[in-house]
């Protein structure tokens, strides 16, 4: 059994809450953003806050990149059941 490494979960606890935030504040999808007039203190604010919590997105790259270059062999009926299930909720 692989020891686990909770530095790294708790790295993912704290990029969880960053992605949450940029959905919560994202303007196309109905957020704080959308509300807010641009010009005033709270919208530059609020760009600020999305500019620094986006980098959640590339460090979950990074961190699946890492332990993925460990594993000997890929499962190629993981990558297509992944395509079917986005094709379906795609369409």
């Amino acid at each position: 059994m692989e020891k686990r490494k909770s530095n790294f979960e708790l790295l993912r606890i704290f990029l969880i809450i960053m992605v949450l935030t940029v959905h919560y504040l994202a303007g196309g999808t109905g957020g704080a953003l959308k509300y807010t007039q641009e010009g005033t203190i709270n919208y530059y604010m609020i760009h600020l806050i999305m500019a620094i919590c986006i980098i959640a997105v590339n460090t979950f790259v990074i961190i699946t990149g890492y332990f993925m270059c460990s594993k000997k062999s890929i499962k190629i009926s993981k990558i297509l059941k992944l395509y079917a299930m986005s094709a379906f909720y795609g369409i």
